[in-house]
């Protein structure tokens, strides 16, 4: 996985309206997210909350809780949302629709999933970092969490001592804290622990206020040196791994190929690797060893051909079960 060291944030309301960030920021917390409505009601205390977390310099994000039972309310709340509350702000966390309100508990699993998906649709539509709020229970019997948490940016819920590290940030306490104290800046609230670089991963893709940042266009001044491949993620494979293979960095990826939890990629899937043409052909060519990206149409044929080898040294060199399946963007050692 590709897992920063985990940072400490708290997520607040108008129950939390009081609360001095400074302190909390002084107690260790590096970001807040902020509820900014109930239903289509904006949180009271929404405004003073962002402005007091930008003043204490801490990241944000925002969540709302839906009361949507149908696709169009869900899209009518995301309206309100962006018209009353995101508008002309920055934020370096992502927007999360808070999936708990009994309006939607008995309305079956595909039912809600589609409520999520509209909302976020639209939320991306128009330039925001869609992920999702639930609990453990509601992830297992109320949706379709485990396909869900594939294609959003998830903050799982779970009061308990044991990490959930398989989604970007675990809601780990609140009342109830099997971590550490319910209270941060003397007052209960909740607290979470992220496990990916969120903000700058939204930074670079230019989302939620943020313009698409230089950064994101690899060697853009330099298309002549650029190669971009097809990488086919094998197993045991993560960002981490793949980028450092080819000289890149996991957010680049995770921006060029639109993956919202870094985590999360899975055997076969193919992923799109911008790289210096140096890097993708010699980043390894240590000791007089040489690789080569395979290409649309190559065969191991024709690749040995090339380099003047065999397909059996190039089957041995490379562990290759079956000579006639390799896949573009594969990486073969060639000597």
């Amino acid at each position: 996985m590709s897992i920063i060291e985990k940072v400490f944030g708290i997520d607040i309301s108008k129950y939390q309206k009081n609360m001095n960030l400074d302190l909390a920021k002084k107690e260790g917390v590096k970001f807040t997210i902020i509820r900014a409505m109930y239903g289509n009601k904006k949180d009271d205390s929404f405004e003073n909350n962002y402005l007091k977390a930008k003043k204490s310099n801490l990241d944000v994000g925002v969540y709302w809780w839906t009361r949507a039972v149908n696709e169009e309310q869900a899209k009518e709340e995301v309206d309100i949302l962006i018209n009353t509350c995101l508008k002309n702000k920055k934020f370096e966390y992502p927007i999360y629709i808070d999936v708990e309100d009994k309006l939607l508990s008995n309305l079956g699993k595909e039912k809600v999933d589609k409520i999520i998906e509209s909302a976020l649709k639209k939320l991306e539509s128009r330039g925001y970092y869609a992920g999702i709020y639930m609990n453990k229970d509601w992830y297992d019997n109320k949706c379709n969490g485990n396909i869900l948490s594939k294609r959003y940016s998830f903050w799982f819920a779970r009061w308990s001592k044991i990490e959930q590290k398989d989604f970007p940030m675990w809601q780990f306490g609140g009342e109830t804290n099997y971590l550490r104290s319910n209270k941060v800046a003397g007052v209960i609230c909740d607290q979470n622990y992220c496990y990916v670089n969120l903000p700058d991963i939204i930074k670079k893709l230019g989302k939620n206020g943020y313009e698409k940042n230089s950064e994101n266009k690899v060697y853009d001044n330099n298309k002549s040196n650029v190669s971009e491949i097809i990488y086919v993620v094998k197993k045991n494979d993560t960002l981490s791994l793949i980028a450092k293979k080819y000289g890149t960095t996991y957010q680049k990826i995770a921006a060029l190929n639109n993956i919202s939890n870094p985590n999360k990629i899975y055997v076969g899937q193919k992923i799109k690797i911008k790289t210096s043409i140096k890097n993708s052909t010699n980043n390894s060519n240590k000791n007089n060893t040489n690789y080569y990206i395979v290409k649309k149409g190559d065969t191991l044929i024709k690749i040995s051909k090339k380099y003047n080898t065999t397909v059996a040294k190039l089957v041995s060199l490379n562990n290759i079960k079956n000579a006639n399946k390799i896949y573009t963007g594969e990486k073969l050692r060639i000597k």
